[in-house]
């Protein structure tokens, strides 16, 4: 699981924005309850033993695969990546590398390091394209593609997995190529779907526990969690408010930067719009970004200098299976009875301590050691809390008029 707590200072809520939330929140839970697959909150029931088993019965044909290639972009790509970091892996998992821009830098680096893979079962590529018509995950497929099979031939197409949704011009091409085509919902947007196969497949090729993810998700949606997520939503607002337009994901450990990476997707895209269900202008909304201890020595002195408008999430791990002891040293004898641990605790509680000394708002969040459990959980959570901001703020969650723009205008230029 994991534990978050806010500042002592926080702004007071308001009974009238959780009268406001109080309709919704019954909404949401009726949709879990009857697992409404047309409503677009479906994201948080979709995950039950029977998708697990399917994900088990795909990728139980991939034992002995030494590389899992992920293609996709955003939400397609991001979640697998949030846990994968994460998640420690042994030396022997396999290796995951993820295409996502248009970099032909990248596909080279890829080539040389798949000289090693001497069989075609030792790959399990992933296309991942909701709409089936992703412009950077289809260019960036068909070479992928053609390198391997100048290699491998056409066998390379059985070690292949598309997934979007049903009936997609991708699908059709998948089943005349040979290759395995796994539908999901089109009710759940790309940013939403870590609970789906677009998130389970890839994490199962890679060896995680999928079914501990699988539950801590699951248990998002308990009465007492839920009661903690719309709470948070409602703090939330409450800066939202007061004109606090930045939002701060402060990964303590390097292993979290992914996580914001996935939650930067989820709020921004969920959360700026131009208008409002009323058609009015939005005035409300904050960008969210990514910082880790690194940037105490940059940004860090923007944030304590009591620069406005900042609301900052410390995001850390509760880990201690694995640690240094300084031990003797030249270079600072005063640290030698110190563990890295211990020493880094000390610099999470230093920073924390600053804000508090500052009265800067935060709040803290720990993942505990049952990290797959605690992922799934929060992950979840997050999901739930944005579409409750996104209600307080009259938008919706779960349109991105704006980022299909420059989609078309991509077409455009390129004729299609």
């Amino acid at each position: 699981m994991f534990q978050t707590r806010f500042d002592a200072k926080a702004r007071p809520t308001t009974l009238k924005d959780e009268k406001r939330l109080a309709a919704y929140r019954v909404e949401v839970a009726r949709v879990i309850r009857e697992r409404d697959a047309a409503k677009p909150e479906f994201s948080l029931a979709y995950v039950h033993d029977d998708v697990l088993r399917a994900v088990r019965t795909v990728t139980k044909r991939f034992a002995g695969v030494r590389h899992v290639i992920v293609l996709g972009i955003g939400g397609s790509s991001l979640g697998v990546e949030a846990v994968h970091s994460a998640l420690k892996n042994s030396a022997t998992a396999p290796v995951l590398t993820v295409l996502d821009m248009i970099t032909p830098s990248a596909l080279t680096a890829l080539e040389e390091t798949l000289l090693s893979i001497k069989k075609v079962k030792q790959l399990a590529v992933c296309v991942m394209s909701k709409s089936g018509t992703t412009t950077e995950t289809l260019a960036n497929a068909s070479v992928l593609l053609r390198m391997l099979e100048g290699r491998f031939g056409a066998a390379v197409h059985e070690q292949v997995l598309y997934v979007g949704d049903p009936g997609t011009p991708l699908a059709k091409v998948a089943k005349k190529l040979g290759a395995e085509y796994i539908s999901m919902p089109t009710v759940i947007g790309g940013r939403y779907s870590v609970g789906t196969e677009v998130g389970l497949i890839p994490l199962a090729l890679l060896g995680h526990d999928i079914e501990a993810f699988a539950q801590g998700f699951v248990s998002a949606s308990e009465p007492g969690t839920e009661e903690g997520t719309a709470a948070s939503a409602v703090h939330l607002f409450s800066y939202v408010k007061a004109g606090y337009r930045h939002y701060n994901f402060f990964a303590f450990e390097a292993r979290l930067y992914k996580l914001g990476c996935w939650y930067r997707q989820l709020a921004a895209e969920s959360l700026g719009k131009e208008t409002d269900k009323a058609g009015k202008p939005v005035k409300l909304g904050f960008l969210p970004t990514i910082s880790t201890p690194v940037e105490l020595h940059s940004v860090g002195q923007l944030y304590l200098s009591n620069f406005p408008g900042v609301y900052t999430e410390f995001v850390s791990i509760d880990d201690n299976s694995v640690d240094y002891k300084i031990g003797p040293t030249k270079l600072a004898p005063q640290l030698a009875k110190f563990t890295l641990e211990q020493v880094g605790a000390a610099l999470y509680g230093g920073v924390v301590g600053a804000y508090q000394e500052r009265s800067l708002p935060y709040r803290a969040t720990v993942l505990s050691e049952n990290l797959p459990y605690s992922l799934g959980y929060y992950m979840a959570s997050a999901m739930r809390e944005t579409m409750y901001l996104a209600h307080l703020m009259n938008v919706s969650a779960f349109d991105q008029p704006h980022v299909e723009l420059y989609k078309i205008k991509t077409r455009e230029l390129l004729g299609l």
